[in-house]
């Protein structure tokens, strides 16, 4: 019976023992992950249209820019990020927006991103910060005059977004925006900037080998830590920003893991004046840290900024950023003083509603298009009014000031061989 009892024992302990080692593995952390730490940038766009409605709301974007950890990818381009709307505010209408016969109250929608989608389908949850959607963000570059697009590649360009998918639902969504009153949508291409507020655990299941082909248009990609704006920044302030891609020189030596924070100063702000007199800004970095706690000097200057297409930013040789007023609101302002003269001398010229429609919605809309139909005298108040506002806005007005928000993306162009000069004195 003793003997019974000993091989009961036994045999439980070995049961027991078996299941403790089978159930370890699950105990230990998960293998082949790539930890990417708080503070990171998931910047993504918005596929589609999407009309702002109730707090809640769900929204997809897609990731345009692959987010490293050191020199790896840990999550790549083309990822989904799925999140929500968090809050909706009412902001005061703007004058120049009432003149142009729209009383709606702008709306500004603050969204979340919960999780992260890999092209392979795995799922992530992630806990970002709330971020504000830019529509039609540009890309401000200095090129040489033998890189710069001709006549037609212009032409082609800004007949790109006619091309782009959803053609029904921006139509749509344009025509309901001409409205008086009309509800607020995010723009199809809106980009958000989505900080991490947490550090998340990513598949390690990128080609890094794929993912290295991305490394070679030549640039420093760095997104700013330090928001400046050329009406308020002043010469000498410190500014900070953290490089987002791994650089590496022409020789394949890698020089700047991404994570490496860099530091500078603001050369030069000129804030924006009457007359249409435009803002600008002149800063540089001039020492980099890497992740290990190495600093060196740093020999670069600005190439290119992204930002939001209503400043019409240029970047010039020297890396001075500035804006600029359209060319074609210039001469579109004189020329708009052309129709209501023409009806003022030929008093037939604005006898048919579509005329007069058309000289009325320049001057205030679709309200001033209906106002018009009143008479033929209307319809030149209003043609008149428009050609005044649009010569208000093109040479008389405040012009607009460079604003640079935390986390935009700055291109910088690296002087290698002073980079090369420098370390060299400094392992002579």
């Amino acid at each position: 019976m003793k003997s019974y009892i000993n091989s009961v024992v036994i045999s439980c302990s070995v049961l027991a023992a078996s299941v403790s080692f089978a159930a370890a593995p699950d105990t230990q952390p998960p293998q082949n992950t790539i930890v990417v730490g708080a503070g990171n940038d998931l910047r993504c766009r918005l596929e589609k249209g999407l009309r702002i409605t109730k707090s809640g709301e769900p929204i997809t974007a897609k990731l345009v820019d692959p987010v490293y950890a050191g020199t790896t990818i840990a999550i790549p381009e083309g990822s989904t990020i799925k999140g929500h709307v968090s809050s909706i505010s009412s902001e005061p209408r703007r004058k120049g927006q009432i003149l142009r016969g729209d009383f709606s109250r702008p709306r500004t929608a603050r969204v979340t991103f919960d999780n992260v989608i890999f092209p392979d389908g795995t799922t992530v949850p992630i806990h970002t910060d709330t971020t504000i959607g830019v529509s039609d963000v540009k890309m401000a570059q200095y090129l040489p005059k033998s890189q710069r697009p001709g006549v037609r590649q212009k032409m082609k360009d800004a007949a790109k977004p006619i091309f782009e998918p959803n053609k029904l639902q921006r139509l749509s969504q344009a025509a309901v925006t001409s409205l008086p009153y009309h509800p607020e949508y995010f723009d199809q291409g809106t980009i958000f900037d989505a900080i991490l507020l947490a550090a998340v655990e990513t598949p390690s299941s990128v080609d890094q080998a794929e993912a290295n082909s991305l490394l070679g248009d030549g640039y420093l990609h760095v997104r700013l830590l330090t928001p400046l704006n050329s009406g308020m920044s002043a010469a000498g302030s410190p500014i900070e920003a953290v490089v987002h891609r791994p650089y590496y020189n022409s020789d394949h030596v890698l020089l700047y893991p991404a994570g490496t924070k860099l530091e500078g100063t603001v050369t030069k702000a000129v804030a924006a004046g009457w007359m249409k007199k435009n803002g600008g800004l002149f800063f540089h970095f001039h020492s980099a840290q890497t992740p290990d706690g190495t600093t060196t000097e740093l020999f670069a200057t600005v190439a290119g900024i992204q930002a939001a297409g209503s400043q019409r930013l240029a970047v010039g040789l020297e890396g001075d950023v500035k804006a600029t007023t359209s060319t074609f609101s210039r001469l579109r302002a004189p020329i708009s003083l052309i129709g209501p003269s023409r009806a003022v001398a030929d008093t037939t010229v604005d006898k048919t509603a579509w005329s007069r429609a058309g000289e009325g919605r320049r001057g205030f809309g679709l309200l001033g298009a209906g106002a018009a139909q009143a008479s033929a005298t209307t319809a030149i108040g209003f043609g008149y009014f428009g050609a005044a506002t649009n010569i208000y806005d093109a040479f008389i007005a405040r012009g607009s000031n460079v604003e640079l928000p935390v986390n935009t993306p700055v291109f910088l162009r690296i002087d290698e061989k002073t980079h090369r000069s420098a370390r060299a004195d400094l392992q002579r």
